[in-house]
């Protein structure tokens, strides 16, 4: 296969040739882009821990089921924002996940921002949300604000996604109920995909923004603990039981995979200087 460089926030592929299917989420890098742009945020590049972590690729499988995977990781902080995350798993027309975080600085009692949408050989799966940072942060899903607001624009114009896997079910805790999750049919067009989804991911972005732009610093200790510790849990939940792990492990091993997930994906443990404890 031709090697080519799946696209992040300040790395499209124009460097070589891409692989089918590699653009898939790229109109929704454009647009992340240029909401922040809008919102007037300036994204100031965050170094990561090694530079192997920026971008990873490997040739899994043998004969025709041959495969070049690559994993694309972009870190960038802001005002009022911790850390702006995005990590692009290209692995061909079957297999492509764009996975989008936004993490609030801990002094503020904002929710953190998810996107997650991953095509698969049967199905595109659709996940957007804004997920809870303890009590404090509860204010953001008031009815009539910003985010519900989004969620009641998009709810009935995505297909429901069903029922959360029993293996996943304790993942609950962590979505709020403006959780966004739809099941698309893989036989849809790629433009059609995006014209479905894309609407929805803006307007989230938009309104998660808009908070954002209210907050104001806290400087009671208890609402400062409580947000931080809820900023943790997650951080450890996900180091503990990301749903992306085998996939990753697969194509680029171990190693790279656990140090991926706790250096950047999820990297308040480690910013902070807690111990990491992986699942086997």
């Amino acid at each position: 296969p031709a090697v080519g460089r799946c696209g992040g926030l300040g790395m499209v592929a124009t460097e070589a040739v891409k692989q089918e299917g590699d653009e898939l989420y790229q109109p929704m890098i454009d647009s992340l882009l240029s909401i922040f742009k809008e919102k007037g945020y300036d994204l100031a590049p965050q170094e990561l821990p090694s530079e192997d972590l920026a971008y990873r690729e490997n040739v899994v499988g043998k004969g025709k089921r041959e495969q070049l995977c690559s994993v694309t990781t972009d870190a960038y902080t802001t005002s009022k924002i911790r850390q702006v995350r995005l990590a692009h798993v290209c692995g061909g027309k079957d297999l492509q996940v764009l996975n989008f975080c936004i993490f609030p600085d801990t002094n503020y009692a904002l929710p953190s921002f998810s996107a997650d949408l991953v095509t698969l050989p049967d199905k595109h799966l659709i996940a957007i949300d804004a997920q809870p940072n303890g009590p404090y942060s509860e204010h953001a899903y008031a009815d009539g604000g910003h985010l519900s607001g989004s969620f009641d624009r998009h709810k009935d114009k995505l297909p429901e996604g069903g029922e959360i896997s029993a293996a996943r079910s304790d993942a609950k805790q962590y979505m709020s109920k403006c959780f966004l999750w739809s099941k698309l049919p893989r036989d849809i067009s790629d433009q059609d995909l995006v014209d479905a989804v894309l609407p929805a991911f803006e307007d989230y972005m938009r309104s998660y923004l808009d908070l954002v732009d209210e907050a104001e610093e806290l400087t009671d200790k208890e609402k400062l603990e409580s947000v931080l510790d809820a900023q943790l849990r997650y951080a450890h939940y996900r180091i503990d039981k990301d749903p992306a792990r085998p996939v990753l492990t697969r194509m680029f091993g171990a190693e790279f995979t656990e140090r991926l997930i706790s250096d950047v994906l999820f990297d308040l443990p480690m910013k902070l200087g807690h111990k990491v404890e992986h699942s086997e």
